[in-house]
């Protein structure tokens, strides 16, 4: 008997318009591999780029309406609490929430896959209480938050996946009674075309990607850098991604760790203004600031360096971490977070306490001067990348979910 097509609605993030978060880029790799058994449609914002992804309907939702408002409503801010912030109140983008419920009320889906705002999730829920609603948590905000508020929420969807263990054993943790609806679904690779990178032999140019913001240490990685570039002539430095701060509210106040917290340090104020003022003098010739490259373009960015770093405090998963590994590059990471999950200590890349500038500086330098150890590393990584992280088998695992909530 034939298997009737699901009509599933992603819904991305509203402050993205034209499909270039990290969350856009998910969502739009495992629609395209989903698309051959259900029926997609992505729900995003209006404006920016206006070319719809092949093979998929989009429809596009007014966040202006929101950003009037906001004039308002965010004069409410400094009422809010820690736990129960503005931003992941109904006050933020309710607008956009009502119509994207009223939509679906016309489209009439079978699954709503929605991503981080679970606000949203009532909402849909109360207009459409015959779908089957997703919630795809791609931080902690579910374990951090009003855990009421949060407990409310859970209860109106069937399903909340998490984009790694780590955020699925503190949200399974926070909310026993909903543990059984909790899965894991880890961000993936397109490593067919990743793999396709050949990095050159070496270990001169470090590469880092992510976006410029404290929990990201790149304050760690200068100061690593300043220890070790002195003994290495050639070592260069080449940080890729814009200075997009993370809101304090977002990560660092809501932390129970301490090393998270300990970032409140770097605000306000510009992030890389000040990583750039701690280079010892005579090597800001040997760092560069590349600046935001598009997703398309970065196998030619990984494809010129040796060694790939991320230094960071705090990572729900590490898409960039994966994405080196499937591109051969030898990786050094910090134990946080999911990051573990990618790589295997010592076999597919190797680890360090993060604001351990001396630690990372070791690892670099081992890097550096061990060939076999690089080349080691780096075929470990892409093997387990390929086997674990690829986008097909991602996407088979959520097309999996997806039979479960339909009874199949």
């Amino acid at each position: 008997m034939k298997r009737m097509r699901r009509r599933v609605a992603f819904v991305t993030n509203p402050l993205d318009s034209g499909f270039r978060s990290s969350i856009s880029i998910i969502i739009l790799e495992l629609a395209k591999r989903l698309k051959s058994e259900f029926d997609i449609t992505v729900y995003t914002s209006k404006g920016g780029a206006k070319i719809d992804p092949p093979g998929l309907m989009v429809r596009r939702l007014s966040a202006g309406p929101d950003s009037f408002m906001r004039r308002f409503t965010g004069k409410l801010r400094p009422l809010y609490s820690l736990k129960k912030p503005f931003f992941s109140s109904f006050l933020y983008y309710p607008s956009y929430s009502m119509q994207l419920a009223l939509d679906l009320r016309r489209t009439r889906p079978d699954i709503v896959h929605i991503n981080n705002f679970s606000q949203f999730a009532p909402v849909v829920k109360a207009l459409n209480p015959g779908i089957r609603l997703v919630l795809h948590t791609h931080n902690e905000w579910l374990s951090q938050l009003d855990r009421k508020t949060m407990e409310e929420r859970l209860a109106r969807t069937d399903l909340v996946v998490c984009c790694s263990d780590y955020i699925t054993s503190r949200t399974r943790e926070a909310f026993p009674a909903h543990g059984g609806k909790v899965r894991t679904l880890h961000n993936g690779v397109d490593y067919a075309r990743f793999s396709q990178v050949r990095p050159k032999d070496g270990g001169q140019r470090l590469i880092c990607v992510g976006r410029i913001s404290p929990e990201k240490g790149l304050h760690v990685i200068m100061e690593a850098f300043n220890i070790i570039a002195p003994r290495h002539p050639g070592l260069e430095l080449h940080l890729i991604g814009q200075e997009r701060i993370t809101p304090r509210e977002f990560l660092v106040d809501l932390s129970g760790e301490e090393t998270v917290r300990s970032l409140a340090a770097f605000y306000p104020g510009s992030y890389q203004r000040r990583i750039s003022g701690m280079l010892a003098p005579g090597l800001s010739e040997r760092v560069f600031f590349i600046g935001h490259v598009s997703h398309s373009e970065m196998m030619a960015k990984y494809s010129e360096a040796h060694i790939f770093i991320n230094a960071s405090y705090y990572e729900s998963f590490g898409m960039p971490v994966a994405e080196a590994m499937a591109c051969g590059l030898p990786v050094i990471a910090t134990r946080v977070g999911g990051v573990p999950e990618i790589v295997q200590d010592g076999v597919s890349g190797l680890l360090v306490q993060p604001g351990d500038p001396i630690g990372l500086g070791k690892a670099i330098e081992l890097l550096v001067r061990d060939r076999g150890l690089r080349a080691s590393i780096s075929a470990a990584g892409r093997e387990r990348v390929k086997a674990l992280f690829n986008w097909d088998r991602i996407a088979g695992t959520m097309a999996g979910y997806y039979r479960e909530l339909a009874g199949e």
